[in-house]
């Protein structure tokens, strides 16, 4: 298994439909992956309209805490049912201003631009179709069963969840599909609204092999009964994962979202052809704990965490994982590189990173990573843009995406 690190990993989900600021934002962080990065520059800009721009969702009533029933949960872009989102908000917006200059780290390169090829094959990893905890924190009994993919993107077609470790400052996500004209917002989350999305996490993943998600509270601490809306903070030990607020149906192998423990929501998995978009816009603050944003199949998280799962490279499990910017050395470490944000993928295809390459850690200036599953070309896109470089808008025109990917920055292909 490739270097994970074990930390105290909590998660937090936001009011599934539109959840409104109360309250100050403080919050928490948690575990990572090893990495590397590496690319050229990107000065692409992108995306239409506002970050509040509206889209169509069936929604609960937040100011009750209803929920939408699993069949109307996340459902965006249908034409039926428009949204009007804020018309800013305040906390999310501060992001925008720079505490500082991020100075580069003389022993790499830094860049804008990654791209992953030759992603996607043909073969198998192995999934876990059920496995039981033991009361004296003795080995899983963990049961896997090889599954068989092919094509572009594979493994990455099936459901992804987005993980974020602290020490860290969130101010906007989005999940976009494949529309006709470009991509649609399918989820969506500032710090003062919650759309068709759901923060995650569980209680200390790392002891007895296999705790299981649960909603957590607004700083992302502790277990919650119900979804809540997120702060955005995430403090050194403490981690949080973002998943579909669509709850899953079954929680056996051979459902719809296979064997899960604990709250089983659906991942985001794109079209039939896994092309999707995430954005998330953050800071990375400096502190002794390293932080990390990286991507999963929401099995994993949905399976036993790290205890039980099917992730790895090669033959070591192979669903895959894309550590999107990690923080490999934290600001005590020997050789410390604390403004270094480095990114590595996985999967039973292989390894692979970015050498001495790497992303500008996002400690004083606010960051926009986005991360381009392109099934047409085989290949992930990640791209590093300034904090107002990218709006959130509730539509991607295909111009903007054509864009993003024609500047490939550092070409990395997978074995």
């Amino acid at each position: 298994m490739v270097g994970w690190r074990a930390a105290t990993y909590l998660g937090l989900a936001p009011l599934l439909g539109l959840a409104m600021c109360a309250g100050s934002h403080a919050g928490p962080a948690g575990a990572g992956d090893d990495a590397a990065g590496g690319g050229t520059a990107d000065t692409s800009t992108g995306a239409a309209g506002s970050g509040n721009d509206a889209t169509a969702s069936p929604l609960g009533d937040a100011a009750h805490g209803t929920i939408p029933s699993p069949d109307d949960a996340g459902i965006l872009g249908d034409g039926q049912t428009v949204v009007t989102l804020p018309a800013d908000c305040p906390a999310s917006d501060q992001g925008n201003t720079a505490l500082g200059t991020d100075t580069p780290d003389p022993t790499g390169t830094a860049v804008t631009a990654i791209t992953y090829t030759n992603v996607g094959a043909t073969g198998s990893y192995d999934r876990v179709v059920t496995s039981t905890v033991a009361p004296s924190c003795t080995p899983n009994v963990c049961d896997k069963a090889a599954t068989p993919v092919s094509g572009p993107l594979a493994p990455f077609t099936e459901e992804m969840t987005l993980v974020f470790s602290g020490p860290m400052e969130l101010y906007q996500l989005a999940v976009y599909d494949p529309a006709e004209s470009g991509y649609t917002r399918v989820a969506y989350w500032d710090r003062c609204t919650t759309d068709a999305l759901a923060f995650v996490g569980n209680d200390a993943w790392y002891r007895c092999n296999g705790y299981v998600q649960s909603y957590v509270t607004a700083s992302g601490t502790t277990s919650s009964p119900t979804p809540v809306q997120f702060g955005g903070s995430l403090e050194a030990g403490v981690g949080v994962n973002v998943m579909s607020a669509t709850v899953c149906s079954g929680v056996t192998d051979g459902t719809d979202c296979g064997f899960s423990r604990g709250l089983a929501l659906h991942g985001f998995a794109g079209d039939s052809t896994g092309s999707k978009i995430f954005a998330a816009k953050l800071r990375m603050p400096i502190g002794n704990v390293t932080p990390a944003y990286w991507l999963l199949p929401a099995q994993v998280v949905r399976s036993s965490q790290y205890g039980c799962n099917c992730r790895g490279e090669g033959a070591d499990g192979g669903c895959g994982e894309i550590d999107i910017a990690e923080v490999l050395g934290g600001a005590t470490a020997t050789p410390a590189h604390p403004e270094q944000a480095t990114t590595t993928i996985y999967s039973f295809q292989g390894v692979t990173g970015g050498g001495s390459a790497y992303f500008q850690r996002p400690v004083y200036e606010t960051a926009t990573f986005l991360v381009i599953f392109d099934a047409a070309s085989s290949s992930i896109a990640i791209r590093r843009l300034g904090a107002t470089d990218f709006d959130f808008a509730s539509g991607l025109p295909s111009s903007a995406v054509a864009a993003w990917l024609a500047d490939a920055g550092a070409a990395r292909a997978m074995p």
